[in-house]
């Protein structure tokens, strides 16, 4: 039963040792502990300012971040589109070109094929002409052969033209 009630000489000496004690920790240890403490509640402060602040400022390069991305979105879409705009404009200028090109080759063409034409012309008249004169030259060595009537048509051409 004694470790349920306790002697009064003993609960006296603990009071003692307790007091005494507490007095040790109040004068050497409570005040480091206590300012370690609230230095280590500082500290706990300031990091939590701290992690608000940066909090707020990813937030801001967040912001930064999307601007700048849609900024260089938009930037991505006009370059495309202007891509996609000179590249229409090219094909134009191409199909004109092509097409004035083609014009050109095809005047050439036709001046050539007339060239040719008239070429072949003057050939024709010429071979026509020297068979004209081949076919007249044998008629009228026909007609001439005899010699009495080529002299009267001689006259007869000669009387045609004194008249005249």
């Amino acid at each position: 039963m004694e470790l349920i009630t306790p002697g009064l000489g003993l609960m006296f000496w603990m009071a003692i040792s307790f007091g005494l004690v507490l007095l040790v920790l109040r004068k050497y240890a409570w005040r480091p502990i206590l300012g370690a403490i609230r230095a280590r509640e500082r500290t706990i402060a300031r990091s939590l300012i701290n992690a608000k602040r940066m909090e707020e400022e990813m937030q801001h390069l967040e912001e930064v971040k999307r601007q700048r991305l849609a900024e260089a979105e938009n930037l991505h879409h006009q370059m495309v589109e202007r891509a996609r705009q000179e590249a229409g404009d090219l094909l134009v200028r191409a199909g004109k070109e092509a097409r004035n090109e083609a014009a050109r080759i095809l005047g050439e063409a036709e001046k050539a094929v007339e060239a040719q034409k008239r070429l072949a012309m003057m050939e024709v008249r010429d071979q026509i002409a020297s068979l004209s004169l081949d076919m007249a030259q044998q008629v009228l060595q026909e007609e001439f052969a005899d010699k009495e009537r080529n002299e009267r048509f001689v006259g007869h051409l000669l009387d045609r033209m004194i008249l005249n």
